[in-house]
């Protein structure tokens, strides 16, 4: 019985292990199911990869059915929006294929239950990728200098208009003192940008619940929850972020604007108000990276602070400013800009000048 034990686990391990052409050692494993429909979730670990002599920042061939790319295996959405990669996300068991800020299962017709091959195609080739975006932040309110810090909370327009990260999402461990922060600042008017009124709900009524004026502001109709989702060039988002704007200019500062982390999500919006009401690019720019010096320590003038800076919030402007990353942008007019992408989709000049009115 023994024997047979072994033969079949040793069968198993073969299958497993897989060797290419060119001898390279691999993994041959099986999606287990589509998560959230659009990432292919895959029945190994990122131990299961280590194991096959895999690590992050490799870049690895992923073959199912007809199906072949080369990506690079990362613990975060670090690729650029609509390329591919494999996903060692910290927060979950699993490994993930995906495409960053699109439907992967949609794109390539991946069904739950197929088999998947990978095979290395490049040892380290996108370790300089992994190591400039693996930020990592804890949860121990003793490894930040202040409440402030540790929530990412902070005045953009003092008095009228601040950012957080979720006041509400207990999973994070900020609430208690998000939601402290709130009141004591006197936020009159909350805009979520991560979860759904079902998700909001849910929240209040679980026991670990913390945020008693959260949910005050809630009941009395003043928080508005919007899932909006994470690609800032999708209709989707930019829907989202004039029903948003909209209900602020129809309620009352001070306002609080919040995603999970208040990092990107949070980001644009603030960028977007921000230009409203004439903040320059370079006021822009370090109120976001804010958030970086806050949860991860990033510092100014390294190079990790002007990757994150160049990727993330100069792309976010170019977005609104329609223009190419390295255009020349001095004789962009914010103001205008601003009220531009808002117009065009869907937000009244009445409503943007009546919020303008608010912010000042």
């Amino acid at each position: 019985m023994k024997r047979m034990v072994c033969l079949i686990l040793g069968f198993s391990l073969i299958c497993l292990l897989v060797s290419s052409s060119a001898g390279t050692i691999g993994l041959t494993c099986t999606v287990a199911e589509i998560r959230n429909e659009s990432e292919a979730q895959l029945d190994i670990t990122l131990k299961d990869l280590e194991n096959a002599d895999f690590e992050l920042g490799d870049i690895v061939t992923v073959k199912f059915g007809d199906f072949e790319k080369d990506m690079p295996l990362l613990n975060g959405y670090y690729v650029d929006p609509g390329e591919y990669q494999v996903i060692a996300h910290p927060m979950r068991t699993y490994i993930e294929l995906c495409i960053n800020n699109k439907n992967f299962a949609e794109t390539t017709g991946i069904r739950a239950g197929d088999t998947v091959t990978l095979t290395m195609k490049e040892k380290g080739g996108s370790r300089k990728l992994q190591e400039l975006n693996n930020l990592v932040y804890t949860d121990n309110r003793e490894d930040y200098a202040s409440d402030e810090i540790f929530v990412n909370f902070r005045a953009v327009i003092p008095g009228k208009l601040y950012r957080s990260a979720s006041p509400i999402n207990y999973r994070l461990k900020r609430t208690a003192i998000a939601d402290r922060l709130m009141q004591e600042t006197g936020i009159k008017t909350v805009l979520n940008m991560a979860d759904s009124e079902e998700e909001v709900t849910g929240y209040i009524a679980a026991e670990s619940f913390a945020s008693p004026y959260y949910g005050e502001l809630y009941s009395s109709g003043s928080v508005l929850a919007i899932r909006m989702p994470f690609y800032y060039g999708s209709d989707e988002f930019a829907e989202g972020i004039v029903k948003g704007f909209t209900f602020l200019s129809e309620h009352e500062p001070p306002y609080l604007i919040h995603c999970n982390e208040g990092k990107d999500r949070t980001g644009f919006a603030a960028m977007l108000l921000e230009m409203m009401t004439g903040f320059s690019p370079e006021e822009i720019i370090a109120d976001y990276m804010l958030s970086y010096m806050n949860f991860y320590g990033t510092e100014t003038g390294t190079e990790q602070y002007d990757y994150i800076a160049e990727k993330n919030i100069m792309r976010m402007i170019c977005t609104v400013a329609e223009k190419e990353r390295g255009d020349d942008l001095s004789d962009v007019d914010w103001k205008a800009a601003a009220g531009k992408y808002l117009t065009m989709h869907g937000m009244t000049a009445e409503a943007i000048e009546t919020l303008k009115a608010k912010l000042k």
